[in-house]
């Protein structure tokens, strides 16, 4: 599977993000994250196919979605799900809308629960309970 616009799918994971989000987050499709970073002075660590960030001034939330994300990417992030023990990772999220609504609401449990990197299950089970009790 491949993302080829993620734009198409921006009103659904918009609505995501009202249903879940204990306050405002700007969903920002962007065509390189890494680049969006370092046009801001930011730093990420490699060029990943989604970023939740934090605006340093402000305390605004916003998560970064690229705009195409490869075959590769979306095997990658699908088998680091089921090496994490969600064993239906594959029929849940095959199709291009299901995938990005689960990266968003992973991403958005980055914000939520103020957690780092070291809890990506963590995020992917608040993702996956969010996702199948309030279909799109």
């Amino acid at each position: 599977m491949q993302i080829e616009d993620a734009e198409n799918h921006r009103q659904v994971l918009e609505s995501e993000l009202r249903k879940h989000a204990s306050r405002p987050v700007d969903l920002l499709i962007v065509d390189d994250i890494a680049d969006w970073a370092a046009s801001r002075n930011g730093n990420t660590k490699g060029n990943p196919p989604a970023m939740a960030v934090t605006d340093g001034v402000t305390g605004a939330w916003a998560i970064l979605l690229r705009r195409s994300i490869d075959s590769g990417w979306v095997a990658s992030i699908i088998d680091r799900i089921e090496i994490g023990g969600f064993e239906q990772t594959r029929s849940v999220l095959a199709s291009p809308e299901t995938f990005l609504r689960h990266t968003v609401l992973h991403e958005l449990a980055h914000l939520e629960n103020r957690w780092g990197q070291d809890h990506e299950e963590d995020c992917d089970e608040w993702a996956f309970a969010r996702l199948n009790t309030h279909a799109a």
